[in-house]
């Protein structure tokens, strides 16, 4: 399967919204933690770096469980910076386009994979998801030439169908050190071409909730398929 190169995920934060006293990548979802799904995801990706800070040694110590040439960066200004800080610091020395995703978002395989297929060849991409989320960052988008779209800007109050799923392939060179929210940098460069992925972040109890039905739904599927083809 063609894929990106390199991969950053952004596990520093303290995931004090969902308040498990713990980063949101080590948080179950249908007796999985956040991190095993997403590495799981990106078994086929050759550079993982994943982006330490809060609780770093426990993080550490279950993602080398699942893979051991994960590269290791990190944040130590964590509780006083943003996710693109943590971003910057992971693709640093990158001159690559680089997948980026935050540590607590669970993705269907399919379009997960779909998305990536795309951003091995085309960067910048941004990812986008049906709105549901309780704090969503709001996409809007407009349909471009031969079926292609675009997300045009981002909002937390003007809302619309889409939302910012954390998840976008960038090339060198676009994230700031030390900047603000990474949609708000993504805002300076629009239009953006956008793919939806269907996909759940979990910042808030509500979420994770909606996270659970959301992976029980991806099984039910995965299973009735299996009998089909069966």
């Amino acid at each position: 399967m063609p894929t990106v190169a390199h991969a950053v995920i952004a596990v520093a934060g303290l995931g004090s919204r969902l308040g498990h006293g713990k980063p949101k990548c080590l948080v179950e979802v249908a007796g999985r933690r956040i991190l095993d799904w997403q590495l799981e995801l990106l078994q086929d990706v050759p550079d993982v770096r994943l982006v330490v800070g809060y609780l770093e040694h426990e993080v550490i110590e279950a993602a080398f469980k699942l893979r051991r040439d994960l590269t290791i960066v990190r944040n130590p200004a964590y509780r006083t910076t943003t996710t693109q800080q943590s971003y910057w610091l992971g693709a640093r020395f990158l001159t690559e386009p680089c997948l980026y995703l935050d540590g607590d978002i669970i993705f269907e395989r399919e379009s997960f994979h779909a998305f990536l297929r795309r951003a091995a060849t085309q960067a910048p991409l941004i990812g986008v998801t049906q709105a549901k989320t309780e704090h969503a960052v709001f996409a809007a988008t407009e349909a471009g030439a031969a079926g292609a779209w675009h997300v045009t800007g981002f909002s937390r109050t003007e809302r619309s169908l889409w939302e910012w799923a954390n998840v976008a392939c960038l090339p060198p060179g676009l994230l700031q050190e030390n900047g603000r929210d990474v949609f708000s940098r993504l805002a300076l460069h629009t239009p953006l071409p956008a793919q939806a992925v269907e996909c759940c972040e979990v910042d808030t109890e509500g979420d994770l909730a909606q996270a659970e039905e959301f992976v029980a739904r991806m099984q039910a599927a995965a299973a009735t398929s299996m009998r089909v083809v069966a």
